[in-house]
């Protein structure tokens, strides 16, 4: 499997706007064409970022599902001119799995769910609380409740090499991931979001 973790840092104080659109006009065209994993906004470290994490089989998979997106109506006429213009910059993280949970298989094994739009009435966001960790030659410990969902290592994009780990802080202490980390972010999950 190949794991793809997009940043998109927006104008200062849109993201939630442009979480608004997303979980409302968005997330429902998306997810017809791309293998959603996780969607979430930076708490700490770069504010105004969000994560989304795709799982695709494959380079080709991962080109096919983005040429049927790139022709999927709904999503370039609804979505991107009001969307997109909120995007300061992108990058991302084509990544290998080092080290997996029953959590990640979980989402893994139902990649190609189509999620329904939210409304308006329903939370943008969930109560839970993630990490996000960026180490190059070694790996973060936790302690704890904490649940590592899973270990990447960036195989092309920025920072080849590197080592990422996302964590699940059941417990509420997302700082016990902090230790050892060249990068920590702490990361508030979208409602939607499969890894939440």
């Amino acid at each position: 499997m190949l794991y793809e973790l997009r940043a998109y840092d927006l104008i200062a104080g849109k993201a939630p706007a442009y979480l608004e659109l997303f979980r409302t006009a968005g997330v429902q065209y998306v997810t017809r064409h791309l293998p959603m994993a996780g969607y979430w906004l930076t708490d700490s470290g770069t504010l105004n970022r969000i994560y989304h994490l795709w799982i695709y089989e494959s380079l080709e998979e991962r080109a096919a599902c983005r040429a049927r997106l790139a022709g999927d109506r709904d999503w370039n006429d609804g979505f991107v001119p009001n969307g997109f213009p909120l995007i300061v910059t992108q990058r991302n993280f084509i990544m290998a799995v080092r080290e997996t949970s029953p959590s990640l298989d979980a989402v893994t094994d139902a990649r190609n769910t189509v999620h329904d739009g939210q409304t308006k009435a329903e939370p943008m966001f969930s109560p839970s609380l993630l990490s996000l960790t960026f180490t190059f030659g070694k790996s973060v410990s936790s302690s704890g409740k904490t649940e590592r969902i899973g270990m990447w290592e960036v195989k092309s994009g920025s920072e080849v090499g590197m080592t990422v780990s996302l964590f699940r802080h059941p417990d509420g202490n997302a700082l016990s991931t902090a230790n050892g980390a060249g990068r920590h972010e702490i990361l508030r999950p979208l409602s939607l979001s499969p890894i939440r």
